[in-house]
């Protein structure tokens, strides 16, 4: 994957939706389900459906750079088998 630029991001990214997806981030990591407290807003707009990937990629960028490459794939696979194994 290539890093974002911010050319890259205001191409997709609605700055009204970055409100909601820091909230909707927020609340997944204090350990809520974010999909549950999104749903409560009603219905999901596609521009911030995009906001929502720019935010990710970003978050992924960030946790390679701080644990090192693949550092955020092998966490997010990892939560992905713990949620198949309950």
């Amino acid at each position: 994957m290539t890093k974002l630029s911010r050319s890259d991001l205001s191409e997709f990214v609605n700055v009204a939706d970055l409100p909601m997806v820091q909230q909707v981030v927020s609340v997944s990591f204090e350990g809520d389900d974010p999909v549950a407290w999104r749903d409560h807003a009603g219905p999901v707009p596609d521009s911030e459906r995009r906001t929502m990937t720019c935010a990710l990629a970003l978050i992924s960028e960030f946790v390679d750079l701080i644990d090192g490459p693949g550092a955020y794939e092998r966490g997010l696979l990892t939560a992905l088998g713990n949620a198949l194994d309950t």
